[in-house]
């Protein structure tokens, strides 16, 4: 498996960072974020599309949504 760095917090100090990764071998998406526990965001998540077992939901910031959608746009181009 080859990842390839999609996006990441561009006020990284270089540890435990937001970021979004490509898996070159399947085409799928990986999102390195804040996992969400907050039981109400979880119940009101859960309403839409219940969770399985081995689910998580990530929270990213707004500020974040430009970047990830740049680094999603330049990829669909490459």
């Amino acid at each position: 498996m080859a990842l390839r760095l999609l996006a990441i917090d561009p006020d990284t100090q270089g540890g435990n960072c937001l970021a979004v990764h490509l898996d070159e071998d399947t085409g799928d998406i990986l999102f390195q974020g804040w996992t969400e526990a907050a039981p109400q965001v979880l119940a009101e998540a859960e309403k839409n599309s219940p969770l399985a077992p081995h689910e998580s939901l990530v929270r990213f910031p707004a500020w974040m949504r430009e970047t990830i959608l740049e680094a999603l746009r330049d990829d669909a181009e490459t």
